[in-house]
């Protein structure tokens, strides 16, 4: 077997496992709903606040501006580990490495201009 056959047999076994214990689990165990069961439970003391709550904005802004750079970051840092190897393409390299980090800052720098990650 080469190594494809060997991962999509197991993610086939993996599914079929999951998929067995589920219609046992549905087929053999109780079921008997109530307000009680369904309702949210916070270490025994009862809730004071619906558990749905808006979130600000700006939690999501922050999220994802580190999403962006840490992935310039992820995929920089081989280029930066194999330069010497790959120096001998020329500057073809380095340049797209540079418009990519443009374009990231370029993002950067629209999201200080709409004061996206400032704090009020």
């Amino acid at each position: 077997m080469s190594g494809f056959e060997t991962v999509f047999l197991y993610l086939a076994m993996s599914l079929l496992a999951v998929s067995g214990m589920l219609l046992i689990s549905a087929a053999l165990g109780p079921f008997r709903p109530k307000p009680e069961k369904i309702d949210t439970y916070e270490c025994g003391v009862p809730l004071l606040d619906p558990c749905h709550k808006r979130y600000d904005i700006k939690y999501y802004v922050v999220a994802v501006l580190f999403l962006v750079f840490d992935l310039e970051t992820v995929l920089i840092y081989p280029l930066a580990v194999r330069y010497k190897a790959l120096a001998h393409l020329g500057w073809g390299i380095f340049f797209e490495v540079f418009i990519f980090v443009a374009v990231l800052l370029a993002g950067l720098f629209y999201a200080i201009k709409k004061r996206a990650i400032e704090w009020d």
